[in-house]
């Protein structure tokens, strides 16, 4: 079978109609199209996973997905994408309602007619900050696509054949009787000083080609105040990056090529998110060491990162007295390094710089040392946190990049290893890594509560706190410990995927003051219900979300955010992206849940775990039509304001279950333009919506 480039895979457009015929056929599920069975799990009021024999569901009615009267400005697009008003109300859409209630939906998301959903793009080459320095830029799917020796089938990810034999091609070289080498996508010198030209162009010489966003994963997009605008095209001091005419807005993304490296990756986008220009790796887990700019230099390493052949993947995380032996953790598998990144800036700390802080979560699957009962360490330690002090316009995440005499080009964060082991005499902005404090077993920050301006003090006082929300996975929360719930509350084998999860997510509200240290508020009430079987019905939230201050007065908080049930099997939330309000950051009404989404994967007909009768889930279009690339993994919606009425959503998305399935189709980054209303009139505030706190 004939190899295709992974380009021309992202960006074909199947049709719905074709879509759902193959995922019923790969699924195996029947053509029915009966409501929604309105007998539900039992439901958790408090969200906090606590045990409930019952079965049936007092938050359950008619959750099949009949639409609200309220908020008729949200009706369907002319593109066929359908979006409900505000659908199902918060006790149909998302299982436990708030005990207040919001009242009716304010802020309504539709989609133009002529919006595309895009899989974007991202430069390979040369980087805004470190140039023709940087050693080797990010591997993508594209260059191994390119690989002769595939026949994986990647026109039609629900039906895959073939395989892909070269796992390590266009990450590393394989040369007859040598080491193993890094593959440098180093293309030119300085990359702020080539010639503008559009991405996705055949590339001048000296010029970065475009490639798909994969495999890329969980991103966090925001405003900057490091980054301004170009006058008359020319980049004024302090301000923008690359090319465009207006202040980028930065990215951070997980960089997950599978069992064979993770790191984070720092670009920014002058489109809206779009395109993006790549900027900074860092925090990798397995940095070439043989290079002093791009791996964290050691000079008795002969380390590269790679695969020992060319149809391997790495093993289990460790190199002798580093990362994780160095931080008293085992061992684990080979791409569970740093991810899930989140920043905070606290206001009245000085500057951008100093007053923001990076979150990650620690992926190790291997357990606590000394724990009982045994623990994974992604779902019972603190997250990991850097106070970045160096942040600049081209380096977003700080990179102090200090050089010793004895380590000439020594990078103290391009790797996990280099930041735990800050270079031997460094007094100038040295990183400091702790972990954080007060947080309950988190699997991220999920989005964090902008102070108000006129609550940020001086940079010489203490500043306010600073309030986020944070999701707590308890692992096999639900059949163990004193968190175990009734066989009844608990998964059967999922029709998507079959498998069976145990885990249990909270969303909960915390406070700080120093970015380490949090005060943990509780359970939030409405998003989630951790008892519920019902396939209507969201059991699990993900660590990534999106808040809107809708008047700008904190008055009344709008929140995107990605979620899923027994439906996948699968704890880490990924069936659909759906939209929420509040008017305390406690309670909270669901207005596009799982059954009237934002975004969907491909829809399922089927008997409902809660009763058994058939069901389709989602029951109403999802504004933004399901693409074949997120159609069967869709979460981590992250937005920043284009003008009043448009958000520009980054978002990410697999086209198949999980990449063992298909290593050509999963982890790409997307992007869409929503049009966005405020019922009785009104346009979003400006820094609308404001992801780490800025001001």
């Amino acid at each position: 079978m004939t190899n295709h480039k992974l380009a021309a895979v992202l960006l074909s457009s199947l049709s719905l109609s074709l879509i759902s015929a193959c995922t019923k056929n790969y699924y195996n599920t029947t053509d029915t199209t009966s409501s929604s069975s309105s007998s539900g799990s039992s439901s958790s009021s408090s969200g906090s996973g606590s045990s409930s024999s019952g079965s049936s569901s007092s938050s359950s009615s008619s959750s099949s997905g009949s639409s609200s009267s309220s908020s008729s400005s949200s009706s369907s697009s002319s593109s066929g994408s359908g979006s409900s008003s505000s659908s199902s109300s918060s006790s149909s859409s998302s299982g436990s309602s708030s005990s207040s209630g919001a009242g009716p939906q304010i802020l309504t998301t539709t989609l133009g007619s002529s919006t595309t959903v895009n899989a974007v793009t991202i430069n390979q080459g040369t980087a805004i900050g470190e140039g023709s320095l940087n050693g080797a830029t990010p591997f993508s799917l594209t260059n191994l696509a390119a690989d002769t020796n595939n026949t994986q089938n990647t026109t039609n990810p629900f039906l895959t054949s073939g395989n892909v034999p070269d796992t390590a091609y266009g990450f590393c070289t394989y040369p007859s009787g040598s080491a193993p080498t890094r593959v440098s996508y180093v293309t030119g010198a300085k990359f702020a000083a080539m010639a503008a030209a559009p991405l996705g162009t055949t590339p001048a010489t000296g010029q970065d080609p475009s490639v798909t966003m994969a495999p890329y994963y969980f991103p966090l997009v925001y405003n900057t105040t490091l980054t301004g605008a170009y006058v008359n095209g020319v980049e004024q001091a302090g301000s923008g990056n690359a090319f465009g005419g207006q202040a980028p807005i930065i990215g951070l993304f997980d960089w997950r090529p599978k069992d064979i490296d993770e790191a984070l990756v720092v670009a920014e986008s002058d489109d809206n998110g779009k395109t993006w220009y790549f900027m900074q790796t860092v925090l990798e887990l397995y940095p070439d060491q043989t290079n002093p700019i791009s791996g964290g230099y050691s000079a008795t390493s002969t380390s590269t990162g790679c695969p020992a052949t060319l149809q391997s993947t790495n093993a289990n995380a460790t190199v002798a007295g580093e990362y994780p032996s160095k931080i008293g953790y085992p061992p684990s598998g080979d791409d569970d390094g740093w991810g899930h990144a989140s920043i905070i800036q606290l206001p009245g700390m000085g500057n951008a710089g100093t007053g923001q802080f990076l979150y990650m979560l620690d992926r190790n699957t291997s357990n606590l040392p000394g724990v009982t009962p045994a623990t994974e360490i992604v779902d019972g330690a603190p997250l990991w946190v850097i106070n970045l002090t160096s942040a600049s316009n081209k380096f977003p995440i700080s990179n102090t990049n200090n050089k010793t005499s004895a380590v000439p080009g020594t990078n103290d964060i391009k790797s996990i290893a280099s930041a735990l082991s800050p270079v031997a005499g460094n007094t100038t902005n040295p990183v400091v890594v702790q972990q954080t404090n007060g947080l309950l077993n988190p699997d991220g920050i999920m989005a964090v509560f902008p102070t108000p301006a006129a609550n940020a003090v001086a940079a010489t006082t203490p500043g306010a706190p600073v309030t986020v929300l944070y999701v707590q996975k308890i692992l096999n929360g639900d059949n163990t410990g004193s968190t175990a719930m009734a066989a009844a509350n608990q998964c059967n084998k999922a029709p998507f995927s079959g498998k069976t999860n145990h885990d249990i997510s909270n969303v909960r509200l915390a406070t700080t003051t120093d970015g380490v240290n949090f005060t943990d508020l509780g359970v939030v009430k409405g998003l989630n219900d951790p008892t519920t079987v019902d396939y209507t019905q969201t059991r699990w939230i993900s660590p990534r979300g999106t808040l809107i201050d809708i008047y700008g007065n904190q008055t009344r908080w709008g929140l995107y955010f990605s979620g899923g049930n027994c439906l996948d099997g699968d704890s880490d939330a990924f069936h659909y992206i759906g939209y929420a309000e509040s008017t305390d950051m406690m309670n909270w009404t669901v207005y596009n849940g799982i059954t009237n989404p934002i975004a969907s994967i491909n829809s399922f007909t089927g008997p409902n775990q809660a009763g058994g009768a058939s069901v389709t889930v989602p029951s109403t279009a999802p504004v933004i039509p399901t693409q074949t690339w997120f159609a069967q993994r869709l979460y981590a919606p992250t937005a920043t304001q284009v003008d009043p009425t448009h958000l520009s959503m980054t978002f990410a998305g697999y086209g198949v279950q999980t990449p063992n399935n298909n290593l050509l189709n999963y982890r790409q980054i997307g992007n869409v333009e929503l049009t966005v209303g405020i019922a009785g009139g009104g346009t979003l505030p400006a820094g609308t919506p404001n992801n780490i706190n800025a001001h």
